[in-house]
């Protein structure tokens, strides 16, 4: 009887560098899944604006600048308050999935493995802005250097992004 050769540590490495990025891969496409439903409701929305713009600059009730002005700020304010609403309350409501995560199969949690209070979904979502530098460079590095894969605004937060299957 011979018994397996243990696996060499430089594939054993390899291996968790491959989940690593598998994860940062996840979490990126469930980001871009979760703006891209705050952008869409956003332009939804500056269309409506415009619709209704056009009809009141040509009765003259309103300058004319409003036609633009007018759809550029409602799609500010409304993508503003979806990613709000998408980033903190959903998940508040529905145990830590996101709509983007719902399709990754992610959730988040804490390290001690229970629910974020909103609070902490509030400084994740502030912390956005550091992680998004670079086209989400820095969210990618700290998630692909973390021993956790966390992010900025999980490492602050003392949140875990995990598999949904992954949790009891």
């Amino acid at each position: 009887m011979t018994t397996p050769a243990p696996e060499p540590p430089a594939t054993a490495r390899a291996g968790e560098l491959a989940e690593r990025l598998g994860m940062a891969g996840r979490r990126a496409v469930q980001s871009v899944l979760d703006w891209a439903l705050a952008v869409g409701v956003g332009v939804f929305a500056a269309l409506v604006a415009g619709l209704i713009a056009i009809p009141l600059v040509q009765w003259g009730w309103v300058p004319p600048k409003l036609i633009l002005w007018g759809p550029a700020i409602t799609f500010l304010a409304v993508t503003q308050a979806c990613d709000i609403v998408i980033q903190i309350w959903v998940p508040v409501r529905r145990n830590g999935v996101t709509p983007g995560m719902l399709v990754m199969g992610l959730r988040v949690q804490t390290l001690r493995g229970g629910r974020p209070k909103a609070r902490a979904y509030l400084i994740r979502w502030v912390l956005l802005t550091v992680d998004g530098l670079l086209l989400g460079l820095v969210a990618v590095v700290s998630i692909v250097a973390t021993k956790r894969r966390q992010r900025i605004g999980d490492l602050v937060a003392r949140t875990l992004v995990v598999r949904a299957d992954d949790v009891p």
